[in-house]
């Protein structure tokens, strides 16, 4: 059997004065009370997981139970408290600034719920951008962003920008600039939120094409 892509081990996420410290005292798993009458917030408490590759792993729950601080400590957006979490064998972990850069410009791939998009530049821009940090030509960029932009059904609309599209529109501008950089790992917070039911699924039957 091949080894998975990631693999997620009791990782914790405590928001407090003294998080490492409180889960050392607790040999690495208090309960939820010990945590409770500390006073720690538990974002992230005790996940472990593997995903093969090919596999889509779906993390649901409540608002607030901790569904986007797990995706932000997975690609260490969000630094985690404990635990590990391999990518390719790789300790996300421990990596350094500048590895965690070189994975997310080209093995990475996220979309947030609130589209974070660059309100100065045109849905062009904004889904060629992660391939002009990356150093990709302008001509090759510009291309596989049109791609993406047809793929996600915003073709004729390149040189709109943010302000000039709805909120469906900008969360597909969000998800083909993930996708333009044709990411290893994909991470998705909501990312069909903003769609109405039909493009949302339209969207299940096209997302992955060609990726």
């Amino acid at each position: 059997m091949s080894d998975p892509k990631i693999a997620c081990r009791n990782l914790w996420k405590l928001y407090g004065p003294d998080p490492i410290g409180f889960l050392e005292r607790h040999d690495g798993r208090p309960s939820i009370e010990a945590i409770r009458a500390q006073g720690y917030i538990p974002a992230v408490r005790d996940v472990s997981f593997d995903v093969m590759a090919g596999e889509i792993l779906v993390v649901m729950g409540l608002s607030g139970s901790g569904k986007s601080t797990l995706l932000r400590c997975l690609s260490r957006l969000v630094q985690p408290t404990a635990g590990e979490v391999m990518f390719e064998g790789r300790d996300m972990l421990t990596a350094s600034d500048s590895e965690l850069i070189d994975l997310r410009r080209h093995k990475m791939g996220m979309v947030f719920q609130n589209f974070a998009l660059l309100p100065h530049r045109t849905v062009l821009e904004n889904v060629a951008f992660p391939l002009q940090v990356r150093g990709t030509g302008r001509q090759e960029r510009e291309s596989r962003a049109r791609d993406v932009i047809e793929l996600v059904g915003l073709k004729g609309r390149e040189g709109y920008y943010p302000r000039e599209l709805s909120g469906g529109q900008q969360q597909r501008v969000g998800i083909a600039r993930s996708l333009a950089v044709g990411p290893d790992l994909w991470f998705l917070d909501e990312p069909f939120s903003a769609l109405d039911p039909l493009i949302r699924k339209r969207g299940h039957r096209i997302r992955f094409k060609n990726f």
